[in-house]
């Protein structure tokens, strides 16, 4: 199985919790669900509003790619899940949420955590989500597998939708890099980055 950036992510997710677009004014648009330019740049906006690129050590159109990735990557697992018959709900989600607080001992806690890896408040959530889809999807897809054979199940079911699927990016924020399963800066040195 080879490494995937994706796999970070979704790591980056599990350890938070305790362990070019076709149409006008898409960010992203993976098998047929956007990302609007306007959900990305209201996840910015929540970000940079209390940590900044310079705080993070990387540069605007890398924290541009972060979160505009953390948004695909949303999406994508909602369409394994659907892929899957897996659901994951709203009081799930909440559920989860309380638990992880209860770890980090205050919401602020977790919060600042999710600074620290570029998620935006307002994504943190999303994070909870992905990380249910991944691990039930890897349950039903191994059920009497440990963790690892549940996680590489999932891989590989991850990466046989994304050879199949539509996945496009806006060029003004990168491209789509099937082989990493993630967004990535344009390799077309024409392409103006979000800060030109």
């Amino acid at each position: 199985m080879r490494l995937r950036k994706v796999i970070v992510i979704l790591i980056t997710a599990v350890s938070i919790i305790g362990c070019g677009a076709s149409n006008a004014g898409s960010a992203a648009r993976i098998a047929g669900t956007s990302v609007t330019e306007s959900e990305l740049a209201n996840a910015l906006s929540d970000l940079t509003q209390q940590v900044t690129a310079t705080q993070l050590e990387i540069s605007e159109a890398e924290l541009t790619i972060e979160v505009l990735n953390r948004l695909v990557v949303r999406e994508l697992v909602r369409k394994l899940g659907a892929e899957a018959g897996i659901t994951v709900t709203e009081s799930e989600i909440a559920a989860e949420r309380s638990r992880v607080i209860a770890e980090f001992g205050s919401e602020q806690a977790l919060v600042e955590a999710g600074l620290q890896q570029a998620i935006a408040p307002s994504l943190l959530d999303s994070v909870f989500e992905i990380s249910l889809y991944v691990t039930r999807i890897g349950q039903k897809l191994e059920p009497n597998g440990d963790q690892s054979a549940q996680q590489s199940a999932f891989e590989s079911f991850l990466f046989a939708y994304v050879d199949s699927a539509l996945i496009e990016v806006s060029p003004k924020y990168g491209q789509w890099n099937p082989a990493s399963a993630s967004v990535v800066a344009a390799s077309n040195p024409l392409v103006l980055t979000p800060q030109e």
